[in-house]
Parts: structure tokens; C-alpha cells; sequence
């Protein structure tokens, strides 16, 4: 990747383009991503592990909502989406729907969490909700981390545009230059 970044600072120099101040910052090395990829996907395997002591379907004799069964469901499934997205992005950590994919599943998860946390904390077992807790903040660091990433990634693909448009531009305008009969 840092070959990539100079690559691409060339090239702009070569372009007579100045490079964007976060381009000529240094890209998280392909290894560093692939160890984040990697460990999102663990930790989705530990959140489902959690997951799975949760039983909202017996909260609802306490009085609990049965959206909690509904949230408990969709969110096993969103662990499943987590998971094959995470592994997505430690196969093609340059791809930027990879990683978006990832952030995004972070995200929605970070928030179920919470509202489930509370009918486990209320309806189930204090010491499980704590637990959930811990792995939502855990994921909020996750997430963290990916942004920064992912504005890397988006800075960088912008520079690439901006490079090909430029490169684009330029050789229209030396065919349109030359005489119609060439």
C-alpha cells in the first residue's frame, strides 16, 4: 500500500497536480487491515456466542415485548452479515464496498446491542448485559479504527479519480488538436 501511496504522489507530480495533504499521509499498511478484518470477524464470532445465552422468547411470560424476540433474531442475522462482510475485507482490504460493508454492520449492531442490552438486563441477567456492553464498546472501538481507514481509502480513490479525469481531459484535448484526417 505505501507503494500505492507513491505511486500515486508521482503521478499527480507527474500530472502537475498537487497532492491532496491526506494522500501523502501514509495508508494503513494491507497487513494492519487484514489483522482489523480479521478481528472484527472474531469478535462477531464472541458477540453471537453472547447472543446466544440471550432468550427474549422467555422474557415475554415476565411481561417483556415480543419486539425483543424480533431484535434478538435480526440481530443473529446481522452477526452473520458482520462476519462474511469482515471476511470480505480480509480478502480485498482495498476495496472500499468491503469496507463500507463492515462499517456499516459495525454500526447497526453497536446500536441493537444497546436496546437489547436493557430487556436482558431487565428481564434476564445483569451479568450477560454487562457483557454486551463490553463487547458494544469493544465494537465502537472497531468502528473506530475502520473510519479511519475508510477516510484513508476514500482520500486516496478520490486522488486516483481525480488523476484518471485529469489524464482523461488531457488526451481529449490532444485529439481534438490534431487534424480530422489522422
Amino acid at each position: 500500500m505505501a507503494f500505492m501511496n507513491r505511486l500515486v504522489a508521482v503521478a499527480l507530480f507527474i500530472a502537475g497536480v498537487s497532492a491532496p495533504p491526506a494522500v501523502a499521509q501514509e495508508m494503513a499498511p494491507r497487513w494492519e487491515v487484514i489483522e482489523m478484518a480479521q478481528g472484527v470477524d472474531l469478535h462477531a464470532v464472541e458477540i453471537k456466542a453472547l447472543l446466544e445465552q440471550v432468550r427474549p422468547k422467555e422474557w415475554i411470560q415476565d411481561g417483556a415485548p415480543d419486539s425483543y424476540v424480533t431484535q434478538h433474531e435480526a440481530l443473529i442475522t446481522d452477526i452473520d452479515s458482520l462476519a462474511a462482510s469482515a471476511q470480505d475485507m480480509t480478502r480485498h482490504p482495498d476495496k472500499l464496498k468491503s469496507v463500507v460493508d463492515t462499517f456499516l454492520w459495525i454500526d447497526r449492531l453497536n446500536s441493537m446491542i444497546g436496546s437489547l442490552e436493557q430487556g436482558v438486563r431487565r428481564y434476564q441477567n445483569a451479568a450477560v448485559a454487562e457483557l454486551l456492553v463490553a463487547a458494544r464498546d469493544r465494537n465502537i472501538s472497531e468502528s473506530e479504527k475502520l473510519k479511519g481507514y475508510m477516510r484513508q481509502l476514500v482520500v486516496l480513490r478520490e486522488a486516483e479519480m481525480e488523476i484518471a479525469d485529469s489524464e482523461a481531459q488531457r488526451c481529449r484535448e490532444q485529439l481534438a488538436r490534431q487534424p480530422a484526417g489522422q
